[in-house]
């Protein structure tokens, strides 16, 4: 049957998700303006699909009919628009709109007169500025009022390049318009791509069959932006020209490479430059990033040092008479670098005894009162900041206060009022949190960095490689194993695979106990039956859990798509199936299902800016890519056909607390017994299993290194011959090309001129 027209009004909302716009309504219609209008067997006109219509409004809407089998004849939602558009809305009809929508409008209408600016420009913080209104009421007032606008025309627009209704509205809200989005997509839709959650490849492929030609400027020009992009990732912020004028020429069909590069000089978005008669080729964002980088450590190292320390003698003294042993000659010599400099780095491998280096800087300036903060880039390594200094350890992200949905950070304007700084597993940091991280201290602030060069490099552009070779920053490293360590084989074990060397162990060590610690535990599969590794990490495991709880047990992967037939085996071990504990299958219609249960160990994928606390769900907590917890909470609700219509959780998040998330936000929630190593970094578990099967892309000696030295107590290699020597031979170790040592360099020059 052809498609109809209405004028009409919900007049009872049958079913509504929480997870979507998804509504099943009956309609009161006032007029019919197109086709005939069939009724169910209760006269009711019934629609069905996405979409965003408040009682008491009258819209314009289209449908197809369908005929339901089970529920009889209904409308499929096509598209709607207010009968009085929201965009031309008079100030008392708007002033209506947002009584309608919602209590807290009337708290806005108090407060302005006219609040249709407010929405129209997005202006949240003077929502947020209304008491009674908080950072997540405010979002919820925004989207309320862009639901309302006529999309219809972007539907259309939008539609016919292949982007369905949910992407559509994505698109239309980063413009904040429909006519100024349609726009933009007539003009050039690889603007898109940098809409959170969309990029190069989502537009690329809709531009291509829409009939953009490959080799069109809009094309290559976003091509170009896309490969800075990867290389970025890939740890590096700039490349040769010549090497990007080849990379043009393989990939793009018949690109016009000298427009290209005119297009690159004459843009706001790259510089180009000259080092040692090579032609560099930068994004201006990375390069000002490590410019702002180098500018704000040699202003922190020229600032006045205003630091003085009584017993500061007596105070280590002490702490050697405790600890029982004395400090070797290089850490005294880190811990009064550490102490007398502005800035400092301390580096060392697994076993130096870094931690307790570091334990006896916090004690002196304790001692002398001064106000130290102690951070790091993950959770766990904030935890195990705490673990071992004794000093709480914060993220870097809760250190600034950073979590504001609608950007910026509690101290982009305040220096962090603290006198110290210590930012440890710098070697995670990559270069725009670094910036923003010292960007945040005030002249005077005393700057210590910790980390370990040896790991996995960060994700990004990193920084502390830099930062050593400049020999800008003073830097002591620490090389001498420690008595107490060179007993533990996870330590030599651990240092002899990160040197490409295999230690003395063979088949015949299998489930066997390592080290005079007894703390090193391999075992060896053949590589024929290398599935086996799987049932063994199982074993291992189920083992575990009568000695450590299971936040203490951590098995490690090298592959995500590795962890989930593990995770499956430990939760059936650590946290079966009970008619006590509600469950909840995530992506229940996917292959990619699994089960969340209340007690499970579960790990964040991605990072939730809207994530709230689940004591007061009108205060933001973000959580970030990484955060592990446990589930403590699940609450379940079902629709007529015993679905899940809604679902809400609680999770108690290490370093984070607990945060209440619902629906499709639970999407990025996985289970956390197993993880990948990369996701490990920065962490301290006591027990650690490593799972190993031979990939030849993946398997690293750094990615062993760091896997090992993730356990404080106990660990088990699980791989087979072929796997593990392989692993050692080959090295992740690349090229970065990074500007911060060169631009470094060039600010002290500068400032020794002065």
């Amino acid at each position: 049957m052809a498609e109809v027209e209405i004028v009409g009004s919900i007049q009872r909302i049958r079913f509504a998700a929480n997870d979507s716009l998804f509504k099943i309504a009956t309609m009161r219609v006032s007029e019919v303006r197109e086709g005939n209008i069939v009724k169910n067997s209760f006269g009711d006109v019934v629609f069905k699909g996405e979409m965003s219509l408040i009682p008491q409004n009258e819209y314009i809407i289209r449908g197809e009919f369908i005929n339901d089998e089970k529920y009889g004849p209904q409308y499929q939602y096509i598209s709607s628009k207010r009968r009085d558009p929201i965009e031309g809305m008079s100030r008392e009809d708007f002033r209506q709109f947002l009584t309608d929508i919602s209590p807290k409008g009337a708290l806005v209408n108090a407060q302005f007169d006219d609040p249709r600016p407010i929405f129209q420009e997005h202006r949240v913080k003077e929502l947020m500025a209304i008491k009674g209104i908080g950072p997540v009421s405010a979002d919820k007032l925004i989207n309320a009022y862009e639901e309302q606008k006529d999309y219809s025309e972007a539907y259309v627009a939008f539609g016919k390049w292949g982007f369905n209704p949910n992407m559509t509205r994505k698109l239309v809200r980063h413009v904040h318009s429909v006519e100024g989005a349609i726009e933009l997509l007539n003009k050039d839709p690889y603007e898109f791509m940098d809409v959170p959650g969309v990029g190069f490849k989502t537009i690329d492929e809709k531009a291509l069959n829409f009939g953009i030609p490959s080799n069109d400027p809009r094309r290559v020009h976003a091509f170009v932006k896309d490969y800075f992009d990867k290389l970025a990732m890939d740890g590096s912020s700039w490349t040769k020209e010549i090497d990007l004028m080849k990379y043009l020429r393989q990939e793009v069909f018949d690109c016009d490479v000298e427009e290209t590069l005119q297009w690159i000089n004459d843009s706001d978005e790259f510089v180009t430059y000259e080092v040692d008669c090579v032609r560099r080729v930068a994004t201006k964002h990375l390069y000002n990033t490590e410019k702002s980088i180098a500018k704000n450590l040699l202003r922190l190292l020229r600032s006045e040092n205003e630091f003085e320390y009584k017993k500061r003698d007596e105070i280590i003294d002490r702490i050697q008479e405790e600890q029982g042993w004395k400090y070797s000659d290089e850490q005294t010599e880190a811990i009064n670098m550490m102490l007398d400099k502005n800035v400092s780095m301390l580096q060392g491998l697994a076993g130096t005894g870094k931690s307790t280096t570091l334990n006896a800087v916090i004690k002196v300036l304790q001692d002398n009162d001064y106000q130290v903060a102690t951070c790091a880039l993950s959770g766990k390594a904030a935890d195990n900041l705490t673990q071992l200094t004794g000093k709480r350890g914060q993220t870097i992200h809760r250190l600034l206060g950073i979590g504001d949905p609608f950007g910026g950070f509690e101290h982009e304007e305040n220096p962090l009022p603290v006198d110290v700084v210590i930012l440890d597993e710098v070697s995670m940091v990559n270069d725009s949190l670094f910036e923003t991280l010292v960007n945040a201290l005030g002249d005077g602030t005393k700057f210590i960095m910790v980390g370990d060069i040896a790991q996995l490099d960060s994700i990004g552009v990193g920084v502390m490689r830099d930062i050593i070779s400049s020999k800008i920053v003073p830097t002591v490293s620490l090389t001498k194993i420690h008595r107490q360590a060179q007993d533990s084989a996870i330590i030599t074990h651990s240092l002899q695979y990160r040197m490409g060397k295999m230690p003395k162990v063979s088949s015949k060590d299998s489930w066997t106990m390592l080290g005079n610690k007894n703390d090193l535990g391999y075992v060896f599969e053949d590589s024929a039956e290398e599935e086996k590794l799987s049932t063994d990490a199982y074993r291992i495991f189920a083992q575990a859990l009568k000695k450590y709880d299971v936040s203490d047990i951590q098995i490690l992967t090298q592959t995500v798509s590795g962890c989930a037939r593990i995770n499956d085996l430990a939760q059936t071990i650590a946290n079966p199936k009970s008619p006590t504990k509600n469950q909840y299958k995530v992506k229940a219609n996917s292959a990619d299902a699994y089960i969340l249960r209340e007690g499970d160990k579960v790990l964040n994928t991605s990072n939730n800016y809207r994530a709230t606390a689940a004591e007061n769900h009108q205060m933001y907590r973000p959580i970030f890519n990484g955060n592990t917890g446990i589930i403590e909470s699940i609450d379940l609700e079902f629709n007529s056909k015993g679905g899940v219509s809604h679902v809400e959780a609680v999770i108690d998040f290490d370093g984070v607390g607990k945060v209440f998330l619902r629906d499709k936000e639970l999407e990025t929630i996985q289970l956390g017994y197993a993880m990948t190593v990369h996701k490990s970094q920065g962490s301290t578990i006591p027990c650690v299993i490593v799972v190993l099967p031979f990939h030849y892309m993946l398997n690293n000696r750094e990615l062993l290194y760091t896997a090992l030295t993730r356990a404080s107590d106990k660990c088990f290699l699980l791989t087979t011959q072929k796997s593990l020597k392989t692993t050692v031979k080959k090295t992740s170790e690349t090229v970065h090309h990074s500007n911060l040592k060169m631009l470094l360099e060039e600010e002290f020059k500068n400032a020794e001129n002065v």
